[in-house]
């Protein structure tokens, strides 16, 4: 029933489906099955994380609600707190954010001409994650919202419908946003970085002593750079624009969204 939920949710966000439908349908769960306790708050023990030598990255997974990621060298790996799942995935520590659970309650009101899901406590649904900032994080999210600090290993992010900041990064980034909104600032020296954007804003701030070669290419979208003091647009004129030796290569794709690049 759980995933049920989780699903007609997904459509609402993603506007599949109305928010008065979502109800019927929510409604119609509820009705079909008592509900149950939620049984689970997973936590992460202290010292007992996997073994050093297994552990290179790091997993978060945000569905509709809130997630904050904080690089922290006193952490071996990964702490969290709030509901969630924690699992060891071969060399990736896997948290997963809470499903939504029997308890929580769902209502669809419009205003205007725009569907509004408000009873959801986001509040209640949040988590907090603090890792070695040297390991590898791989994100999604889903109708939520997430902040990452801090972490300066590679980062791979899909944002499926919700809002990603990244500040104070350091590696490279390989990021797909299929509906929703991605900002980022740090520094960008090496290593193969993309971004793929279908639908939403992307805007990323290149901080000094970074050293790029961008690349882009575009459908319907726009991907712009602002760089020594004047905007260049990518994509479909074919150019490419270097900031500094452009030891590092960010490639970006566009379909329908738009990309900012400051440097």
């Amino acid at each position: 029933m759980k995933d049920l939920q989780r699903e007609i949710l997904d459509q609402v966000a993603s506007g599949k489906i109305s928010p008065e439908e979502g109800a019927a349908r929510l409604e119609s769960l509820e009705s079909a099955e008592a509900p149950t306790p939620a049984r689970f708050v997973d936590t992460i023990p202290t010292g007992s994380a996997p073994d050093a030598l297994t552990t290179r990255k790091v997993r978060v997974t945000s569905v509709v609600g809130t997630a904050e990621i904080v690089g922290d060298p006193t952490v071996a790996y990964a702490v969290a707190e709030g509901p969630h799942r924690a699992r060891q995935d071969r060399d990736t520590m896997v948290i997963e954010q809470g499903p939504i659970g029997e308890d929580d309650h769902f209502s669809f009101s419009r205003s205007d001409r725009r569907g509004v899901m408000d009873s959801i406590d986001f509040g209640r649904r949040k988590i907090k994650v603090r890792m070695n900032p040297d390991l590898a994080l791989a994100v999604q999210v889903n109708a939520g919202s997430l902040r990452i600090e801090g972490v300066h290993g590679p980062i791979s992010g899909e944002v499926l419908a919700g809002q990603c900041r990244i500040s104070d990064f350091s590696s490279t980034l390989d990021l797909a946003v299929q509906a929703g909104n991605v900002s980022a600032s740090g520094r960008l020296d090496k290593g193969a970085s993309k971004v793929r954007c279908e639908m939403g804003n992307v805007v990323i701030n290149l901080e000094k002593g970074s050293s790029v070669k961008f690349t882009a290419r575009t459908t319907m979208g726009k991907v712009a750079v602002d760089a020594r003091g004047e905007q260049t647009v990518l994509g479909q004129s074919g150019r490419e624009v270097t900031v500094g030796a452009g030891a590092a290569t960010l490639d970006i794709e566009c379909t329908m969204g738009n990309v900012r690049i400051s440097a």
